[in-house]
């Protein structure tokens, strides 16, 4: 109310309304005036900026996993936190407003979280994470576009030791690794996995293989590879990227040159396979190699390895090319190897289909890829029995679930090797 009178006053400065400076005794000037209304106004407006500001919105998911379990805190911008461990519970601190966007807060399916509770105390919000059994911190890292901070969990025969005070992050004991493939580990130089490229076969004008009933493979693999990202975003929080996430043509290079160029560490190519024979069926994973382990794997790498860009191109015959690859590619082999032995099994099991095994040949979207890089051939769209199974929904997200079981143990695993 004083302002608004201060105003009154100070318009009939301006407008000339009778005001008589003398009788009233002001003893500051026009000026000074000015001063106190542009201070009072900038306070004002910074009261009204601090109201309107948006909170930090948080979104929290969990997963189980085979070995261990998985929690992901989103947020729609970056914040920084510090981690504290105290004997059943895991408590995260952010120095500002913040709110968890999640509703179902009581953890009732999970295998080690019990509830999440959130409050704030003191200028920072905190998330307290309380745990059904004594569990440990795994690993704990943050990835981008989204923002995530991700704690792999594991359960622990002991209670968590207090950490130092006002660690950013904490990694605590772990637990005996998992039984491993015999596979010698990758380079100590690699960081653990944040981003998987799905290649989705074939697009576009290149139809891929068909099957009697016209069914196309470059649509069945667009299926298949949105639903694996999808999982994979949804129970990991790991970044995905897509080859292709439309009816496009992507040449050979060009699908390698994305997951590099993207940094990607793991590239997983879906296809599905075709034969002569009516009644070839069953699954097959595929790694990299020169030599083919059959004929029927180097012919269907002769198949897949026609270049729109150059349908002359071969890349066996290619002495110089045989050179260069192999010295970038050899440190990869053996994790692709393991990679395609996780999915292969998982496959196997969840499909309930024949094992055909996990084969090598020298596919070319695999040679020019630098990371772990495997191509699955799912099931069989020249057989009309698989055929059928391709063209329900629940078949394709039977697929899908066996490649991300496959590809979340690789990880497991090859996390562990390298840190």
């Amino acid at each position: 109310m004083k302002t608004n009178y201060v105003c009154r006053i100070f318009n009939g400065l301006i407008i000339g309304r009778g005001f008589d400076s003398r009788r009233l005794h002001w003893q500051f000037t026009i000026s000074h005036m000015n001063k106190i209304i542009k201070t009072s106004t900038i306070f004002i407006a910074s009261l009204c900026f601090i109201q309107i500001l948006p909170a930090l919105s948080i979104d929290f998911r969990s997963s189980d996993h085979e070995e261990f379990t998985r929690i992901v805190f989103e947020a729609d911008q970056k914040f920084t936190y510090s981690v504290r461990n105290l004997p059943g519970q895991l408590q995260i601190f952010v120095p500002q407003h913040a709110r968890i966007n999640s509703r179902s807060l009581a953890m009732q399916n999970s295998r080690l979280l019990d509830r999440i509770t959130h409050e704030s105390k003191e200028g920072k919000y905190i998330i307290t994470v309380i745990f059904k059994t004594a569990v440990s911190v795994n690993k704990n890292f943050v990835l981008e576009k989204p923002f995530r901070v991700v704690f792999d969990l594991v359960k622990s025969e002991k209670q968590i030791p207090q950490p130092p005070s006002n660690p950013k992050s904490i990694e605590t004991p772990q637990n005996d690794p998992p039984h491993q493939p015999s596979s010698e580990p990758v380079s100590s130089k690699v960081k653990p996995i944040e981003t998987i490229c799905i290649d989705p076969g074939h697009g576009g004008e290149d139809l891929g293989a068909l099957g009697k009933s016209k069914l196309q493979e470059k649509d069945v693999t667009l299926q298949i590879s949105l639903k694996l990202k999808k999982l994979i975003e949804a129970k990991t929080g790991l970044r995905v990227i897509m080859t292709r996430d439309s009816d496009k043509e992507v040449s050979l290079n060009s699908r390698a040159s994305i997951a590099n160029n993207q940094q990607a560490q793991i590239f997983v190519s879906i296809h599905v396979n075709s034969s002569f024979r009516k009644s070839a069926y069953g699954s097959e994973t595929y790694f990299v190699s020169l030599q083919a382990t059959d004929p029927e794997a180097l012919e269907l790498a002769r198949k897949e390895n026609q270049n729109p860009e150059d349908p002359g191109e071969t890349i066996i015959n290619d002495e110089l090319k045989m050179i260069l690859w192999n010295m970038a590619q050899t440190e990869y082999i053996r994790a692709s190897s393991t990679l395609a032995e996780y999915i292969q099994k998982e496959l196997n099991d969840l499909l309930n289909t024949r094992n055909r095994g996990v084969k090598q040949a020298p596919f070319r979207v695999l040679m020019r890829t630098a990371m772990p890089a495997v191509l699955v051939e799912t099931v069989f769209i020249s057989n009309p029995t698989e055929e059928k199974k391709l063209q329900k929904d629940e078949f394709l997200d039977k697929i899908a679930l066996a490649l991300f079981n496959g590809i979340s143990k690789f990880i497991y695993y090859y996390n562990h090797i390298v840190t």
